[in-house]
């Protein structure tokens, strides 16, 4: 009866949530009561309201270092399973409604998936000592699994593209754990993929403390229905294999685990052709980073997307639906410079180049080992033209249209500090 969840993607989350477990389990005791006050008490789920889906998530706590603890869910569809770096590879999920254990112990909470129309309620109970925290949890129900995001964007981020309220898409922000954006995602529920993917980059948020986490999983902002499982990679379709290609990439959200797992969303993937993915798109991933740690530099605004028009090939995903295989993959960047800097003085502070590649014909041999090279790039007007919308569409309001035009009218040449 138990939901099928990947724990091999668990055993990952694991590692990284020992560490921070352990680093935060060290809440104050009350003297002589073996456990901290109810306000020194930490209980947090980062995901909620829970999916209608069956999905399971890193409990984060604090009773204390030593403190002997005890949690316990007032449904029996909301479940604990105390968990280790060496989880079995078993994908069957079993869990308890009450569990105790010792300092830091990691407890993921299962929830599993609501057959009712309407929402349910529950809470989880930590009791340390004599005090005690309660969360309450809410889970969505079949009636109620329509996205929380919105068809049109009215953030003022510099990286955001034109939305459109007619075209069926939906725009979803995915934070980090500060509640800060990561990036934002324009989403196809026919193609089953985004349209791009916006993002900040600079030193500060690539970060460098972890390795690739590979936790290959569903998006929490959306149902599972409505995106791809790229928990086992593509199956073919018609026209053979491909790779899950990141939009945002890996690379790009370092600093910690929970920051590089939400590159491995199935919303951030797309079907790439391998050679093409692994070669002349990972070198143009490579030199946005370049450009976002250059000395010169205080943020780029990236946007990474993909074209779906005229589109004739599909893969599956572990689920067998249907996923498009764009017809053609884009880039573009806005930098803005450091106050220090001079170097796009003339563009107030601000410079902008772009990329787009046919899929097929930089899929070819003898193409897609190309590596980046500015004879490849082009202005962002010039890519607007090609898709048929606006990039960068709060530049307007930092710098003014006229001069925003300019920027995103330059043609990128070597000459001109890239």
């Amino acid at each position: 009866m138990f939901a099928r969840i990947h724990s091999k993607i668990l055993a990952m989350v694991l590692v990284a949530a020992m560490a921070g477990l352990a680093a935060g389990c060290s809440g104050s005791k009350e003297e002589g009561g073996g456990g901290g006050s109810s306000a020194d008490l930490r209980l947090k789920l980062l995901t909620l309201p829970l999916p209608v889906d069956s999905y399971m998530q890193i409990l984060t706590y604090d009773a204390g270092t030593d403190a002997s603890w005890t949690l316990t869910s007032s449904a029996d569809w909301l479940l604990f399973r105390k968990v280790s770096a060496s989880t079995s590879g078993s994908e069957d999920v079993s869990g308890l409604q009450t569990m105790s254990g010792t300092g830091g112990e990691a407890v993921a909470v299962v929830s599993l998936a609501n057959p009712q129309e309407t929402a349910r309620t529950a809470t989880i109970t930590l009791k340390a000592g004599k005090s005690s925290k309660v969360l309450e949890v809410s889970q969505q129900g079949v009636g109620q699994d329509t996205p929380s995001g919105g068809s049109v964007l009215t953030a003022g981020w510099l990286e955001l593209p034109e939305t459109n309220a007619t075209d069926g898409l939906d725009a979803f922000t995915v934070r980090f754990d500060d509640k800060s954006r990561s990036y934002t995602f324009y989403w196809d529920y026919s193609n089953l993929i985004s349209h791009w993917v916006a993002y900040p980059l600079n030193n500060a948020i690539i970060g460098q403390s972890i390795s690739r986490s590979n936790a290959w999983s569903y998006c929490p902002l959306l149902p599972a229905n409505k995106q791809q499982n790229v928990s086992k990679g593509y199956q073919s379709g018609n026209h053979g294999w491909y790779a899950r290609g990141h939009q945002i990439p890996s690379a790009d959200r370092m600093g910690t685990f929970s920051r590089n797992a939400q590159t491995f969303y199935g919303v951030n993937m797309t079907p790439q052709n391998n050679d093409f993915n692994g070669a002349l798109w990972a070198s143009l991933e490579g030199k946005v980073r370049e450009w976002a740690q250059k000395t010169y530099t205080d943020t780029l605004y990236v946007v990474t997307g993909c074209v779906e028009k005229n589109a004739k090939y599909y893969v599956l995903d572990a689920s067998n639906k249907k996923i498009t295989v764009p017809t053609a993959y884009f880039k573009a960047v806005l930098l803005h410079e450091k106050s220090s800097s001079s170097r796009f003085s003339d563009y107030g502070g601000y410079a902008a180049i772009a990329f787009f590649f046919d899929h097929e014909e930089y899929s070819a041999a003898g193409k897609y080992n190309a590596k980046y090279s500015l004879d490849m790039a082009m202005s962002v007007k010039a890519l607007e033209q090609k898709l048929g919308y606006n990039l960068f569409v709060n530049l307007d309001k930092k710098v003014g249209a006229d001069m925003a035009n300019k920027i995103k009218s330059r043609e990128p040449a070597s000459s001109q500090g890239w």
